[in-house]
């Protein structure tokens, strides 16, 4: 959980402390008035017989109705604030009590503040932790007249007909006296309560075990506040977030039958597995397993998958969302590491270098193996749920999100990076060696350095995308305690513009690219010359029932071998092809596995 306890409480109670500071201290327009009114405000103000109306279009009952929500707001502050001494100084600076003081010549008389010492103000303050956010120092727009007065204001009423030096002693919140002024107030040490106010769209809960409520993932405003954050958060519109919902099924579903055509073909209808087609089997599977996870999420036509409660984030003790966020993870770590052994792989095709087969069954071992580690640290640890963002459930804390998916992540991207970088080095060699008829070498593995360069791109957007929103963590903090605060003091989210994020286009082009990978993987690897091969001669195609069929495809396929058969075998001369190419030498056995 977001802790945005601190700053919403100094927040708030800055509000609550300077809800007089725009107003003047000495108003033609004000008056005194009894008050009439029930409050719950009534057991702390100092005089009720004598109430400071600021102008003629404020009413006792909107003093009431903005302190009953304030006060609300109040019962979220940290217990040490929550004492009479707090209410008595919030409570009169509302309903301020109102001293008339008579005009030179006696006609009428001029309405005229009381305000709170000093001395209670800091003491405020102390209680509450506010020091430093809401001073006490100060004077209103007359510069002469403090907020908080040490021991008295000074006001000069020479303009509205009264006296030029008239000095009002402060009221002392610890006494409850003001000189020798009336006073109405008994002695209490009661503390008001005051139902908490959720303004829409905040969920309230009474929660009766608030620690299990937070492991089950209530996102409590603070720790004394009985009010919960909506789920998902306000960064975008419920339409918006919508249509991310709707992005992830859409092109989820795609790539997983776009994967699923390449695991079917490599995994069902290859009859003699070698390390090129293990290599694709293992990275195809890989990425069907993240897919997998969209498919879940596409399951709720809501957002129920992330968020089962009002106001609740899904938590491990959510069995579909933790299924989502482990099948997810040991999915992208799996396709993270055999994307960088296809740039190792590309690189020692240039290089025309082939490894023991052998290597290759304790590489994809190692790799299941380190996925799995990463997998079931996350899990050891509850930390699978939903957090502020995103549409489905993953690693939650950031700390165990570097340690299991980036920092691995960013290993293989530097070992991505140093591959692509030494094949172009070999590609500018075999140029430099054997000039123009080296182009046969780049164009027959054209489309695997594009496959390689084009999902490191992505790599790198998303890397660069996870990093700047951890660095900004804070940020969109406040602007959820912004948000809270508009919310709350407002009565309505209407006027409240949303906590800014992370830009729609930004989270859009994030999620898209980790859904394109699927159909990438399917374009290159999937629709070529080798997956052709592996059909014609599965057991599916040589059937009497698809003979015909079988015999139609191989007349096609016989007539483009024809048209191309000088560059083939020009290409086949030159270079052995990669585990991931499209175009596989028959004759070299010697990595059957």
């Amino acid at each position: 959980m977001m802790d945005i306890s601190k700053s919403f409480f100094i927040i708030i109670f800055y509000i609550l402390f300077n809800f007089v500071d725009s107003q003047k201290a000495i108003n033609s327009d004000a008056f005194c008035q009894k008050k009439t009114i029930t409050s719950v405000c009534d057991p702390y103000l100092f005089n009720t017989d004598s109430i400071y109306i600021y102008n003629s279009t404020t009413t006792q009952e909107d003093i009431e109705n903005f302190i009953k929500s304030h006060l609300g707001i109040l019962q979220m502050l940290p217990t040490t604030c929550e004492v009479p001494s707090t209410f008595k100084l919030i409570c009169n600076q509302y309903f301020q009590t109102c001293v008339p003081v008579s005009k030179t010549d006696n006609s009428s008389t001029i309405a005229i503040p009381l305000r709170p010492c000093r001395e209670s103000c800091d003491h405020g303050n102390d209680i509450c932790g506010t020091q430093g956010i809401a001073p006490c120092t100060g004077t209103f727009t007359e510069p002469t007249i403090y907020k908080f007065p040490e021991t008295s204001n000074i006001f000069d009423l020479s303009s509205l007909g009264g006296p030029s030096s008239y000095s009002l002693e402060c009221l002392d919140i610890n006494t409850m006296k003001a000189g020798d002024l009336n006073s109405t107030y008994v002695p209490t040490n009661e503390t008001i309560i005051v139902d908490q106010t959720c303004v829409y769209p905040l969920v309230y809960r009474n929660s009766t075990n608030r620690e299990d409520d937070v492991k089950k993932g209530y996102q409590y405003l603070t720790e004394t506040s009985d009010c919960l954050l909506p789920c998902p958060v306000p960064f975008f519109t419920e339409n918006q977030w919508y249509q991310f919902k709707d992005l992830t099924t859409v092109t989820g579903a795609i790539s997983f039958v776009c994967i699923f055509f390449n695991i079917f073909i490599y995994g069902f209808l290859n009859k003699k597995h070698d390390r090129h087609t293990i290599g694709i089997l293992c990275l195809s599977f890989s990425l069907w397993c993240c897919m997998l996870s969209d498919l879940i999420v596409a399951s709720s036509p809501d957002y129920s998958l992330v968020c089962p409660e009002p106001g609740r984030f899904a938590r491990i003790h959510d069995s579909r969302c933790v299924a989502n966020g482990i099948i997810f993870q040991w999915g992208a770590v799996c396709t993270t590491m055999f994307w960088s052994a296809m740039a190792i792989d590309l690189y020692l095709v240039i290089k025309k270098l082939s490894p023991p087969a052998y290597t290759v069954k304790y590489f994809v071992i190692a790799i299941f193996i380190l996925a799995i580690l990463f997998t079931t640290v996350p899990l050891a640890w509850d930390d699978y749920g939903y957090g502020f963002g995103g549409v489905g459930c993953w690693i939650m804390s950031n700390s165990v999100q570097n340690g299991c998916f980036w920092i691995p992540m960013l290993i293989c991207l530097l070992i991505g990076a140093v591959s692509i970088c030494l094949i172009i080095f070999e590609i500018v060699k075999i140029f430099r060696n054997v000039g123009r008829s080296g182009i046969s070498i780049v164009i027959a593995n054209a489309r695997l350095f594009g496959i390689v360069s084009f999902i490191f791109i992505e790599y790198i957007y998303l890397f660069v995308y996870h990093f700047w929103v951890q660095e900004n963590t804070e940020k969109f903090t406040q602007n959820i305690t912004d948000w809270v605060i508009c919310v709350q003091t407002s009565g309505s989210a209407d006027g409240c513009p949303l906590p800014k994020a992370v830009p729609y286009a930004t989270q859009f082009i994030f999620l898209f690219f980790l859904r394109l990978l699927g159909i990438e993987v399917c374009i290159f690897y999937g629709i070529n010359s080798r997956s052709k091969n592996i059909i014609l001669e599965s057991d599916l195609v040589n059937n009497k029932y698809f003979k015909a069929i079988r015999t139609k495809i191989s007349s096609v396929g016989a007539t483009s071998s024809t048209k191309n058969t000088p560059s083939t075998i020009n290409t086949s001369s030159q270079f052995n092809s990669s585990m991931f190419s499209v175009q596989v030498s028959k004759n070299g056995d010697d990595d059957d596995l």
